[in-house]
Formats: structure tokens, C-alpha cells, sequence
């Protein structure tokens, strides 16, 4: 396609988007990432110990262990090859940070998890490959780096995100879409594409950046299906840069829209392509070179996102 031909590195300005609170002061690994998701919650989040496990370890745990740890804080990386991953968990207190840290030390050798206790957080690595034993070797010497530092493009696209000052985002994160990483990651994590992975390779999305719009009440889900989403009223607001001009960017939406099933909207005085998958509600939004994806359980959550993101 002659288009593809006028693909250019088209530059990110700094957003205002609302961004959990610590944020600043998270840390991943100076190393080659396939992805980050950082989390916050006041008050911190209910985790069943059990997650902690894998099922056969849950199962044998005595009924006073099998209880719940409150999560204030965490930050997950993975590496290019996400089944090897590393994890600053903060707990609500020293305590909790200890029964974490048994649980996983509880663990069999073959699950190759390995892990340090920095009350009230718990470090952890999966894997023996070169990247986990890096990542090990950072952790003990407290040699990481900021989320902005590790990869500052990846944070300009986050600070685009919605200003949603009174809903902020329990969670955020970004992905790099290379290779079969999408696949990978979503079937390890549970999540469903709701078809965004053809939208996504038809306009030439590399790297994606998003946003998960929940009360702090909801539960760690075993999957971000639509179940999770009707259920907790949860939205995911993506926000990526394919590298064209804005006119290239809507020029492949239109097209791939009409493909995906989407149908043209209004919403305030803007455009935007709408589709419903599985009860849930799908809005597709390009501000100039940037592209906004929203997955909802209601329209109107997902059109304030919208709004919220592409408003100046």
C-alpha cells in the first residue's frame, strides 16, 4: 500500500494524563523489557494467598493461611520472553510482607521463582535465564532504574492517558507488540483481544500503553475477560503510536473499521468507530498520530474515556 511508504517517526507530546499515585517512585530492571504493569491502591487490594501459589500448593494450605494479604503497591515486568518476569510487591505491612515472601520461598525448585523479602515489600524473579539472573543480580544491588528511565517513550504514550482525576486508574502499564509477545502475554495473562489484535496489525501498532479504569474494591481477576469487566464495571484505555501522520492514522482506521464490524459514532462533536463485543463496548479514536482504543462495560464509560483522553 503507497501509504505504508509515508510512515514516519512522528513525535509524542508530553500528556496530562492521570497516572496512579507512586508511580514516580517505581522501579523495573535495566534490561531489555517486553512490558511493564505498575498498581496502586488506597486502600491497598484483598489477594487471596492462594495467588501466591501455584493450584497444588493452594489446595494443601491450611484454612488459616488460605486468607488474604492487602496489596498497596506492585510493579511487574517480563522480559522479551514474558514467561520470565520480576516484581516489587508492597504490602500494607511488614507482616504481610513476610507471609508473602514463605509463600513464595514455599515454592518448589522446579517453579523457579527466587525471592527477597525488603519489608513491607517482597521482591521477586521467575526464571533461570541470563535476563532473570540479571534482573536477580539488580535487585540485590538496588541497581534499577524509573519506569520514565527504563523507556521514555513508552512513558509519553502513559502520560496521554485519560485526565480522569476523579476515576483515576488503578493500573498501568505498556507492551511491546513484536513478534508474537501479544499472543504470549495474553494468553499467559488471561486476556481477551476483543479482535483489537487485527486493529492493531492492519494500522502498524508496535507499542501499546494502557490504563485499567476500576473501583480499588475490585478483586484480582483470574482473567480480563468480559465477564471481569461487566462484573467490576472495569474499563482499559490503550493509547499507542503507529508512527504516521494523523491523516495516514485515520485514513487505516477507516478502512480496518469497516473490517473489525465497527460502525461510525458521534461523540461530542468528533468521530470515532463503535462496535460491541460480547456485551462490552469497543471505541476506536485517533488524535492526530496517536490511537485510542477503549474496552468498557458500558458505552458511556467508554465515551467519557474517549472524550477525557482527546479533549485539550
Amino acid at each position: 500500500m503507497a501509504l505504508l511508504g509515508a510512515a514516519c517517526s512522528s513525535l509524542i507530546q508530553d500528556g496530562t494524563g492521570t497516572l496512579p499515585s507512586g508511580i514516580d517512585s517505581a522501579m523495573v530492571p535495566d534490561a531489555e523489557l517486553g512490558g511493564y504493569i505498575y498498581f496502586s491502591s488506597v486502600p491497598p487490594i484483598a489477594v487471596s494467598s492462594e495467588r501466591f501459589l501455584i493450584p497444588s500448593e493452594a489446595a494443601d494450605l491450611p484454612p488459616p493461611a488460605n486468607a488474604k494479604l492487602q496489596l498497596s503497591r506492585a510493579t511487574i515486568a517480563i522480559s522479551e520472553a514474558p514467561k520470565d518476569f520480576s516484581g516489587t510487591l508492597e504490602f500494607a505491612d511488614v507482616g504481610e510482607a513476610q507471609t508473602a515472601r514463605d509463600l513464595y520461598q514455599a515454592r518448589p525448585e522446579s517453579a523457579n521463582f527466587w525471592g527477597v523479602l525488603d519489608a513491607p515489600k517482597v521482591h521477586i524473579v521467575h526464571g533461570e535465564s541470563p535476563w532473570a539472573l540479571n534482573v536477580r543480580a539488580q535487585v540485590d544491588s538496588g541497581n534499577m532504574v524509573s519506569i520514565e528511565d527504563s523507556d521514555p517513550l513508552a512513558w509519553d504514550l502513559l502520560t496521554n492517558l485519560p485526565e480522569s482525576t476523579e476515576k483515576p486508574p488503578l493500573a498501568v502499564g505498556a507492551l511491546t507488540l513484536g513478534g508474537d509477545m501479544l499472543k504470549d502475554v495474553t494468553e499467559l495473562a488471561g486476556v481477551q483481544l476483543f479482535g483489537l489484535d487485527t486493529v492493531f496489525g492492519f494500522v502498524g501498532v508496535h507499542n501499546v500503553a494502557f490504563g485499567i479504569y476500576a473501583d480499588a474494591s475490585v478483586g484480582v481477576p483470574d482473567g480480563l475477560n468480559e465477564e471481569f469487566f461487566k462484573e467490576a464495571e472495569v474499563a482499559i484505555v490503550m493509547v499507542s503510536n503507529p508512527g504516521y501522520p494523523g491523516i495516514v492514522v485515520s485514513f487505516l482506521l477507516k478502512m480496518v473499521s469497516g473490517r473489525a464490524g465497527m460502525e461510525s459514532i458521534e461523540i461530542g462533536d468528533t468521530a470515532a468507530r463503535y462496535r460491541t463485543v460480547n456485551d462490552l463496548h469497543l471505541i476506536v479514536k485517533n488524535k492526530g498520530s496517536l490511537l485510542y482504543t477503549v474496552v468498557a462495560s458500558t458505552r458511556s464509560e467508554a465515551e467519557r474515556l474517549v472524550l477525557s483522553a482527546i479533549e485539550d
